[in-house]
C-alpha cells in the first residue's frame, strides 16, 4: 500500500508526545487520515490538531476505546527506567495491559508497536512490561510490526520534548544550555573501551520515516524490528561530540553504577524499513538547537 494510491485511516496513540507528534506530522504530510489519542498529560500540546485530523483525549487502558483503523501505531506508554523500579505495577498496567486492551477493542489488520532496546537485558520492570506487551501482540494481533527503539533524538521542527530526559544526548544538550555544563557519568568501570556504557542512537526523522514506511507497506509479523544506527557510542563519545557542536567544555563527574542500566545496547540488524540519513553529529547539533528554542 503506497501513499497516493491509498489514503489510510491511521490511529496514533501517544500522539502528543515527542515521537508521536513527529509520526503524526509525517503521516499527514504523506496524505493519510490521522487520528490521535493521548491522555495529553502535557497540557502545553494543544496544537496537536496541526498534525492530526481528529484528536481524542483517551487512555489506552480505557475499556471503551473501540474503533476501526487501517493501521494502529501504538506509542503510548510509560518509559522511564528508574520510575519503573519504584512503580512496577503501573508499568505493567499501562504497557502490557493497555496494549492488550487496545488489541481487544480496536479493530485493525496492522498493529505497530513501540518496544525498546532494553528488551534484551530485561533489567527493569519497564523492559519486562514491554516484552510482555510484545508477547500479547504476537498472540492477539492479526498482523503486526514490533519496533525495538534505541535512543531517539533530534527534531523535524516539532518542539515536543518536555519532562525528564531519557537519554544522554538530551541530558548533554540540556547541560550545554548552561554557561558551565557538567554531567554525571553513572559507571566508569564497565568492560568497555573507555569504561562507560555503550548506546545506539537514532534521529527522530529516521525513526518516524521507518514507522510511516511500516504503515504503508503492511505487517511484517517478525519477532521484532530494530530502529537504531547500528553504531555503538560510549558516554564519552557522545560528550565529545556535544562539545564539538556546541564549542563548550563539559565537566564530567564519575559516579557509581545506576540500577537497571545495561552495559551495552546496540542494534544487531536494522529493520528493512529503516533508512539512515542522520549522523551522531546531526543528532547532537539538532538536539542542542531544540533545547535552545
Amino acid at each position: 500500500m503506497i501513499t497516493g494510491d491509498y489514503i489510510m485511516d491511521v490511529l496514533v496513540t501517544g500522539a502528543t508526545g515527542y515521537i508521536g507528534s513527529h509520526v503524526c506530522k509525517l503521516l499527514k504530510e504523506r496524505g493519510h487520515h490521522v487520528t490521535g489519542w493521548d491522555t495529553n498529560i502535557h497540557g502545553e500540546y494543544n496544537d496537536i490538531t496541526e498534525y492530526v485530523d481528529w484528536f481524542d483525549e483517551r487512555d489506552v487502558t480505557d475499556p471503551y476505546c473501540s474503533d476501526n483503523f487501517d493501521a494502529v501505531v501504538h506509542l503510548a506508554g510509560r518509559s522511564v527506567v528508574p520510575q519503573s523500579l519504584k512503580e512496577p505495577t503501573e508499568y505493567y498496567r499501562v504497557n502490557a495491559m493497555g496494549t492488550a486492551n487496545m488489541l481487544d477493542k480496536v479493530n485493525t489488520p496492522h498493529f505497530i508497536f513501540a518496544s525498546t532496546s532494553s528488551a534484551w537485558e530485561m533489567a527493569s520492570p519497564y523492559a519486562k512490561s514491554k516484552v510482555a506487551a510484545e508477547d500479547i501482540i504476537k498472540e492477539k494481533a492479526s498482523g503486526y510490526t514490533i519496533f525495538r527503539f534505541f535512543n531517539v533524538s533530534g527534531t523535524d521542527g516539532v518542539n515536543r520534548q518536555l519532562g525528564a530526559p531519557s537519554h544522554l544526548i538530551r541530558v548533554a544538550a540540556m547541560a550545554c544550555v548552561n554557561e558551565s555544563p557538567e554531567i554525571n557519568i553513572f559507571g566508569d568501570d564497565y568492560d568497555t573501551r573507555d569504561g562507560t556504557c555503550i548506546r545506539d542512537y537514532i534521529h527522530i526523522i529516521d525513526l518516524a520515516g521507518a514507522i510511516v514506511k511500516a504503515v504503508e507497506n503492511g505487517p511484517l509479523n517478525t519477532p521484532y524490528e530494530c530502529l537504531g544506527s547500528n553504531e555503538g557510542y560510549s558516554v564519552h563519545d557522545v560528550l565529545d561530540m556535544m562539545e564539538t557542536v556546541t564549542g563548550k567544555t563539559i565537566k564530567r563527574n564519575a559516579k557509581g553504577r545506576r540500577e537497571g542500566d545495561a552495559v551495552a545496547s546496540v542494534v544487531d540488524t536494522l529493520s528493512v524499513h529503516c533508512t539512515l540519513t542522520k549522523s551522531l553529529e546531526d543528532m547532537c547539533s539538532d538536539q542542542y538547537k531544540l533545547e535552545l528554542s
